[in-house]
């Protein structure tokens, strides 16, 4: 999966801010314990539309969110 950015009002698991957030999408590498699962990174936040648009113009501007919680059910269950 080739990454790309997206524009969106800035909200997560643990945050919500006002601000519009830029986040680079793309897949968590093999070594992390998400392997092959979609990743959503925090790059920048802007006070404005257009000042998200000028610093990231290839970005693509979302309504809502892209946050998706991460699933941990490939783990083995180990009894813990």
């Amino acid at each position: 999966m080739k990454s790309y950015t997206t524009i969106e009002f800035g909200r997560g698991a643990t945050y919500a801010n006002n601000k519009f957030t830029v986040y680079e999408h793309g897949v968590y590498p093999r070594s992390s314990v998400l392997a092959g699962q979609s990743k959503r990174m925090w790059l920048d936040d802007f006070e404005t539309i257009e000042e998200a648009k000028a610093a990231y113009p290839e970005a693509k501007v979302v309504t809502g969110t892209t946050y998706a919680p991460p699933s941990l059910n490939h783990l083995p269950d180990d009894g813990d």
